[in-house]
Parts: structure tokens; C-alpha cells; sequence
């Protein structure tokens, strides 16, 4: 079973009933988990190309190069964006999320420029329970929009009771087991987030747009008893047999490897434009490391940069980093 090895700045507890005797299991250690932050995108021009799409991908620092060209003879001003995570408690209290920020309008500190000058975008927050949107009351509730974290927590255990049944019988809020009066509540809305901006684009110029963010990674242990963890994972990130077998030698020998996972979205900006396959380059967080991802240039892979092209017809890219994890 994967076990966290950092500390966690988002935890989310549930109590697991016990299937014999009634007695209480103890409650499972969360995996700390990824979610994915959307790539750009763009309004619709005909006079728009996209030259080239960049990703580079270190463990605390995500960073998308696109190279945008108007090809016309007059200006462009095309409204662009990018999605934030969906942020959503765990329903079994099984995964948690590192957040960079508490900020619910950009938890993972993104940062844009264009042709070198930075972009302020619009954030556009909305919060949903069962469907509904329920930004209203929980603003007016006064509580915090990140629906985990050690601030929700806080303030769901400091609600009156009156105001928790009125919030549980909305769906905002999951109220607690009378059996279990000490159970955490837990918050059941879905945190949803649209960066936005007007991008301007002159023409017959390259534009480089930037878009730089920290990942919200899965971290995790795998050792002697994850040897299946391994084997279901092998056909998602591509592992080459002679990877496979070095991963899965050093597990026979009781030794242990560090996981850092993540998947990035790599659809393109327009979807009626061709866009050229984003290139990928992987920064490796020590030289014994082992990087894993489909479309990788296993020519590379001895590097300090492990470098690939994401496959065609796919949004998102899973890569996998290993690195020897002390005893």
C-alpha cells in the first residue's frame, strides 16, 4: 500500500467502518494525489497559428512555452484561458492535494506573460454542490472556498448546529454520523476556476506566451509489497523492459523507490487549428532518478533533461519520476 512521505498541507479525514465484531478500523493514511491544470486556450481567428508548444516539467515548477503568430495585417484581440484544478474533498478520505496557495481564485500560483510582459487574468470562481451553484451561501456563510484543507476544517467545526443541518440539507455540506458525533464534517461542494484574459496579438509577429504554475503532484513510496503498483502502471507511462526490470530489481531486494506523479493536460489552444505536438522536457531532481512518460526519447533518458513528444489524439500526459528512497 502507498504511503505519503511529506507532510501534507491539505488532509481530509474519514473514519472507515469495520466489516466485523463493529469494531473501528483505523482510519487509512491518504495518498497525496495529482490534479491536472488545464492548458490554454484561445478564441478562433483565421489569421492565428500556433508555431510551438514547450512544456517544462521540473518537480515544484511547470512551465508552457506556445509560440502564437497573426499571420493577417491587422490586429488581433482574442480572449484566452486557462483552467484551474477542480477542487473537490476526497469522498473516502483516501487522497489529499498540496496546494501551493490557499488563494481559491489561483491555488497554484500561476503566473502568465506575453512576449515577455506579464498578463493579469480575470479569475472567474464558482462553487457547486449537487450540481447547483452555491457561491451565494457559501460566501455568505463566510466560508472558505477551498473545500479541504486545515482553514475548512476549522471553520466547519466551529458551525452551529442549526446552521449544519441547514447547509447539509442544501448538499453543501456532508453532515456527521450520529454514531460517530466527533467525526469531522466534510465539506461536499466542487471548487471550479477559469483564468481569463484579452490577449493581443499584432501582425505578422511571433508572440511567445508563457504560462508558468506549481504542480499539484501525486507523491508517494513504492516498495517490495507495490510490485503490482508497478506492473499497472507500466503500460499507462510506457516503461521500456530494461526500466521496468531496474525498477522492479530494486524492489526484490526490500529497497524502496520515491514517486513523484503527475499528469499535465497537453490539448491545444484551438481545437480547429493543427497544432504542432508539444515537446516535452523533463528536469530530473538528481542524476539516479528514473523518468517515465509515453513519447519519451529514451536517447535521452540517461540525462539530467529527459526530452519527448506527447503523443497525437491525447490531452493529458502522465509522467512519473523515480528516485531511490532511503531506507
Amino acid at each position: 500500500m502507498r504511503n505519503l512521505v511529506a507532510p501534507m498541507a491539505a488532509f481530509v479525514g474519514v473514519f472507515f467502518a469495520a466489516p466485523a465484531l463493529s469494531q473501528k478500523a483505523p482510519p487509512r493514511t491518504p495518498e497525496q494525489s495529482s490534479l491536472v491544470v488545464g492548458a490554454l486556450q484561445i478564441g478562433s481567428a483565421a489569421d492565428l497559428e500556433v508555431e510551438g508548444i514547450d512544456i517544462n516539467i521540473a518537480i515544484g515548477s511547470v512551465v508552457y512555452s506556445y509560440l502564437v503568430k497573426n499571420t493577417g495585417d491587422r490586429e488581433l484581440k482574442l480572449t484566452a484561458s486557462v483552467s484551474m484544478p477542480e477542487l473537490q474533498a476526497s469522498s473516502d478520505g483516501r487522497q489529499t492535494w498540496v496546494l501551493a496557495s490557499n488563494d481559491a481564485e489561483n491555488p497554484v500560483s500561476l503566473a502568465v506573460t506575453a512576449a515577455g510582459e506579464p498578463v493579469t487574468p480575470k479569475a472567474e470562481v464558482r462553487v457547486y454542490a449537487l450540481g447547483l451553484d452555491r457561491t451565494t451561501e457559501i460566501k455568505a456563510d463566510r466560508l472558505p472556498l477551498i473545500p479541504f484543507g486545515p482553514e475548512i476544517d476549522k471553520a466547519l467545526a466551529a458551525l452551529p448546529p442549526d446552521q449544519v443541518s441547514r447547509l447539509a440539507a442544501l448538499g453543501i455540506i456532508s453532515p456527521r454520523d450520529p454514531d460517530n458525533p466527533k467525526e469531522l464534517l466534510t465539506a461536499d461542494w466542487s471548487l471550479d476556476n477559469v483564468l481569463s484574459w484579452q490577449q493581443v496579438l499584432p501582425p505578422g509577429k511571433d508572440v511567445p506566451l508563457v504560462i508558468k504554475f506549481t504542480p499539484v503532484r501525486g507523491e508517494y513510496r513504492l516498495a517490495q509489497a507495490d510490485q503490482a503498483d508497478l506492473d499497472g502502471m507500466k503500460n499507462e507511462i510506457c516503461l521500456q523492459p530494461q526500466v521496468l526490470g531496474a525498477l522492479q530489481s530494486r524492489l526484490t531486494s526490500g529497497d524502496a523507490w520515491k514517486v513523484i506523479d503527475m499528469t499535465l493536460a497537453v490539448d491545444g489552444p484551438a481545437h480547429w487549428i493543427d497544432n504542432p505536438l508539444p515537446v516535452l522536457s523533463v528536469q530530473k531532481p538528481q542524476a539516479d532518478a528514473i523518468v517515465a512518460f509515453c513519447g519519451m526519447d529514451n536517447r535521452t533518458s540517461d540525462r539530467a533533461t529527459v526530452l519527448g513528444v506527447t503523443r497525437d489524439n491525447t490531452d493529458e500526459v502522465r509522467v512519473v519520476i523515480f528516485t531511490p528512497a532511503a531506507k
